[in-house]
């Protein structure tokens, strides 16, 4: 008796929805939208009709589980595109605390010899792609004599200048080594010049 009971509820069920769909299809404003609203109501009406017999097949369950291994797949891209956000921010700030760490050591160099360090400024491959990505491309410094430039035009000062371009020279070999740069990669200027 249950089974019957079944088929009329599907029976009723189907019967409902003709009757609504005819309706609406009657209280439509534009006839324009008419073909739409048909493709759509006959996909339901599809799945109304079959509704039972997917029950019998499992074809219920078979459409969940995709449903189910569809949204899954779409979380896990949207969590690896996160990932992958917070790892490039998490990259950003590391080679932030690299290059200012390099711009502290290069200020101690220039403090370690006969000129005082006024700026450093290191270069960093940020290019995310690129064979030397993180790797440091260039380094600018401005420096002055130790002590000062001393009194303008006098022996003194241009002593002083001499010297200051002396250490320029051994300060630039230094880095080059220490950081393994070309010459040409790193540029120290002096204060008024």
């Amino acid at each position: 008796m249950r089974g019957m009971e079944g088929i009329y509820e599907w029976v009723r069920s189907l019967v409902f929805y003709l009757i609504l769909m005819t309706m609406l299809l009657n209280l439509l404003p534009d006839k324009k939208y008419e073909k739409y609203l048909r493709l759509f109501t006959g996909m339901v009406f599809i799945l109304l009709v079959f509704g039972p017999f997917a029950d019998l097949t499992g074809l219920k369950e078979r459409l969940a589980g995709s449903f189910e291994k569809l949204t899954y797949q779409n979380d896990v891209k949207l969590l690896q595109k996160e990932l992958e956000a917070a790892q490039g921010e998490r990259l950003h700030r590391l080679l932030q605390s690299y290059q200012k760490a390099v711009e502290n050591d290069l200020a101690l160099m220039a403090e370690g010899s006969s000129v005082e360090c006024v700026s450093t400024e290191a270069i960093l491959d940020m290019e995310p792609g690129s064979e030397r990505f993180g790797s440091l491309k260039e380094v600018r410094l401005l420096v002055k004599p130790e002590g000062g430039t001393g009194e303008p035009g006098t022996d003194g000062q241009k002593e002083k200048r001499i010297l200051a371009n002396r250490e320029i020279v051994r300060l630039k070999k230094r880095i080059g080594e220490y950081y393994g740069l070309e010459e040409g990669k790193i540029t120290i200027h002096l204060e008024g010049e």
